[in-house]
């Protein structure tokens, strides 16, 4: 449970500033067709708050509004949940947490390598985890092309982070073991998807927005036995 006194009380009752942001989240995750509890929903906005109150000091994020908090990093960040796999995730170029630290708040996957080269973004995410007593989040600094890990991940997840086939290349190490790349983008043109090694598969998903104006997919890209294994989870 949360370490209440570290946290907005706004935030986690749902009143104040965050009483329309807290309907907001409820009914966009509706809209997704997920489901996701109230605890879970209550820890999303004391996130928020706590991203609002350090980019006070350290700029971590440049939307700072309650609302459009809910819509840019929390609905975004779950439009992928249907497709992540249970097991180990990883989240390469987490920035502020997103999507990594907000999926896991929502329940998804079992554990979380949240990685960012960026320590005070770092230094952030471990004062969530310690606010949110989150166990199976592991911030951890540095790159994805560079750090190890004690197990091979599931699903890497990234968030625009880079063209797609610099992905794949920093990726490729976990994805000839099976990992899936989910990479979201807001504008994925076909000579991207044309550079990636032709070893590699790439399925293309359209996810659900609360903004009609906005379009975003997600790119899955790995072995045709792991796309296959993804779909059959998800």
């Amino acid at each position: 449970m949360a370490k209440r006194a570290d946290l907005d009380s706004q935030a986690l009752a749902g009143e104040g500033v965050w009483a329309a942001p807290a309907a907001h989240l409820s009914k966009g995750i509706e809209a997704l067709g997920l489901s996701i509890s109230a605890e879970a929903q209550v820890n999303m906005l004391a996130y928020l708050a706590l991203l609002a109150k350090w980019s006070k000091t350290y700029n971590l994020t440049a939307v700072t509004d309650p609302m459009a908090m809910v819509d840019r990093h929390l609905i975004d960040s779950l439009s992928i949940m249907p497709w992540v796999p249970r097991g180990f995730i990883v989240d390469a170029g987490t920035g502020a947490g997103l999507p990594g630290l907000v999926l896991a708040l929502a329940g998804a996957g079992e554990r979380w390598a949240l990685v960012d080269s960026n320590g005070k973004k770092i230094r952030f995410l471990r004062q969530v985890c310690r606010s949110l007593a989150l166990t199976s989040v592991e911030p951890i600094q540095g790159r994805l092309e560079t750090v190890s890990f004690d197990a091979c991940p599931e699903a890497i997840v990234a968030r625009a982070l880079a063209p797609l086939e610099r992905l794949v290349e920093w990726a490729k190490p976990w994805l000839d073991q099976g990992t899936v790349l989910m990479a979201m983008k807001a504008d994925l043109q076909e000579s991207e998807i044309l550079g990636v090694s032709p070893s590699y598969n790439v399925s293309i998903k359209r996810l659900n927005t609360t903004d009609p104006t906005v379009t975003r997919c997600l790119a899955l890209v790995g072995h045709a036995e792991a796309l296959v294994r993804l779909d059959n989870e998800s």
